[in-house]
């Protein structure tokens, strides 16, 4: 790589999804991207591209994966307008990488001189493997905030990228690799997300939040914090982030929030934290400062709400300044599963308590299981199955364990040669097993997630048929029809359709 660049113009990349055919394309405002072309801004002369916003486009690809978002010609159309030195990506999920790699190519051809740069969980935990394509030239690890700045000044002035902090790069065909050593403490520091640079209206007109459920397509996603106090196996969220849990001031908050409604007229927050209440007083004070400053909003935890931060105080005042609906984040009904396999910190007396009160306010709550996990038995997960219809949550997701990136239950299934011979993080689906037939047989997991999916949701319209008929068919149906029935369709694929090979 040259001694000195001149980087003047940025394009920061929000790429085209790749997702299996059976899973629904969302278009959310990419905070990831916001958050660096806020701190970036400045500097150089800056655009952000949202693929999946900007462009009805898909294709069905041969590996039983479904591109969703702007085509390789719209995206070097853009790159050839934006004339950029640089352009960074984001790679929020593994499965997206194989994309990412086109993208890089596709950008090498029309200038082999625009510096490319990846960031995300994936690229962080393998950057050798990722930068195994000669398209890609640099990897920013963890937070990113901070990287693409400093790494604009390194490259103007000419300085070794060993000084930086937190990238991985090639250094005469090797790949080098300065460590991330440094996180932002206060989080009140960062600028609100550069969302002035984002095509606001898409995503109304879109209408696919990361939820089921919608109140308004005026909706907006949010951070209040960052990382999670919680060591669970399946997660790789604490290490990204630092191994430590730092949260914004709650005025700071509810100050973003006065600005998403007075700018955009947002209606609806979807806060998207990994844990928003493990500082429990602090999210107490955040939902009193909405109430305190009369915002009329309703607002939703699509990411899912660790069940032991919540108590009846915290509940009364989410209901208070406009929650109206909650992902419960159970995992397992088992309790050696939770404490021996999972590392999950639940307690499932208290969330049995915690859940039956939220059934007494007019929250609406859906929950979170996990079945296969490295060494769970299958008496184990029929516990958990019985544990979700004995919670009555409006709906019950079932996801099958799957190792992610950096993961410590990525290390335990290898260790124990549980994994599938073709294992490939860039083809994960939380709809797929990855075990090999002498853990769990070929389609066992998907069988057992799928159908135990659509008794619970006919165990819950017989319960509450009023409540479900309102929820699907007046709130999603006559409000997003066709988002609604490509659900039905995806719901009928994951019961037909055999399990990958």
């Amino acid at each position: 790589m040259p001694d000195q660049r001149k980087i003047d113009k940025v394009l920061l990349l929000f790429p085209p999804v790749r997702l299996p055919r059976e899973t629904m394309k969302v278009v959310i405002q990419p905070l990831g991207l916001s958050y660096i072309a806020a701190m970036t801004r400045d500097q150089v002369e800056l655009e952000i591209m949202d693929a999946p916003a900007e462009s009805d486009y898909q294709e069905q690809l041969e590996d039983g994966f479904t591109w969703y978002g702007s085509s390789l010609s719209e995206i070097r159309n853009r790159i050839e307008q934006a004339k950029p030195d640089l352009v960074g990506i984001t790679c929020l999920f593994s499965s997206v990488f194989p994309l990412i790699r086109q993208v890089c190519r596709e950008i090498k051809k029309i200038d082999p001189s625009i510096l490319t740069i990846v960031g995300g969980s994936y690229p962080t935990f393998m950057p050798e493997r990722c930068l195994e394509e000669p398209a890609l030239d640099l990897i920013g690890l963890g937070e990113g905030d901070l990287t693409l700045k400093e790494l604009i000044r390194h490259l103007r002035a000419g300085q070794s990228l060993f000084d930086m902090d937190g990238l991985a790069f090639k250094e005469n065909g090797k790949v080098m690799i300065a460590e991330k050593t440094s996180w932002i403490e206060n989080l009140d520091t960062i600028p609100f997300p550069g969302r002035d640079l984002l095509p606001m209206r898409r995503y109304f007109q879109h209408g696919v939040p990361h939820s089921l459920s919608m109140k308004s397509k005026r909706h907006a996603p949010i951070i209040t914090s960052r990382g999670c106090p919680a060591k669970c196996i399946y997660c790789s969220s604490t290490r990204f982030w630092g191994e430590r849990y730092r949260f914004r001031s709650a005025g700071n908050v509810v100050d973003e929030i006065g600005q998403l409604i007075d700018r955009w007229g947002i209606e609806e927050i979807n806060f998207e934290d990994d844990n928003i209440a493990a500082n429990r007083e602090r999210a107490k004070d955040i939902f009193r400062e909405i109430i305190k400053r009369g915002y009329r909003i309703q607002f939703n935890f699509p990411n899912g709400i660790a069940l032991w931060t919540l108590d009846q105080e915290l509940v009364d005042l989410m209901a208070q300044a406009g929650c109206y609906g909650m992902t419960l984040a159970y995992e397992s009904g088992c309790p050696q599963v939770l404490k021996d396999i999972a590392n999950k910190p639940n307690n499932l007396e208290k969330a049995r308590e915690i859940t039956e009160y939220l059934h007494h306010t007019k929250i609406r709550c859906d929950g979170f299981f996990i079945i296969g996990f490295p060494g769970e038995t299958r008496d184990q997960i029929q516990e958990t199955f019985r544990f979700a219809r004995e919670m009555k949550t409006d709906l019950a997701y079932f996801f099958i364990a799957n190792p992610l990136p950096g993961s410590e239950m990525y290390e335990t299934a290898k260790s124990q040669g549980m994994l599938k011979d073709d294992f490939d993080f860039e083809n994960l689906s939380f709809s797929h097993s990855p075990y090999n037939e002498r853990f769990f047989k070929p389609g066992e997991l998907e069988k057992m997630a799928h159908s135990e999916f659509l008794k619970y949701a006919l165990c819950s319209f017989l319960r509450n048929p009023l409540v479900i008929l309102k929820r699907f068919l007046l709130d999603l149906f006559l409000k997003r029809p066709g988002y609604a029935i490509g659900i039905l369709v995806r719901i009928w694929r994951r019961n037909v359709s055999p399990p990958r090979p």
